[in-house]
């Protein structure tokens, strides 16, 4: 039940995190599946989510790990989180 609880919690704050990256009128409704460039993430705020998400989170990506297909949702986001966060 924790770890349901963790991945909620952290699926929350990179919801809160993405949506402050964002301009886009229609943030309030995006999906944990949906493509976050249908909402305005272009390679700048891209790379402004990677930075706060390091800040934030107390970790560094590796060159390699910044694909683009790893930040595309906030699912894979998560999912990235999680594996740096269980290093």
């Amino acid at each position: 039940m924790k770890e349901t609880t963790d991945v909620l919690s952290l699926s929350s704050q990179v919801k809160d995190l993405v949506l402050r990256s964002l301009d886009d009128s229609s943030k309030v409704s995006i999906g944990a599946d949906e493509e976050l460039t249908n909402h305005g993430l272009d390679s700048i705020k891209a790379v402004s989510l990677i930075l706060e998400l390091e800040e934030v989170f107390d970790i560094q990506f590796a060159d390699e790990e910044l694909l683009t297909e790893h930040f595309s949702t906030i699912n894979k986001i998560v999912h990235q989180l999680q594996n740096k966060l269980a290093d």
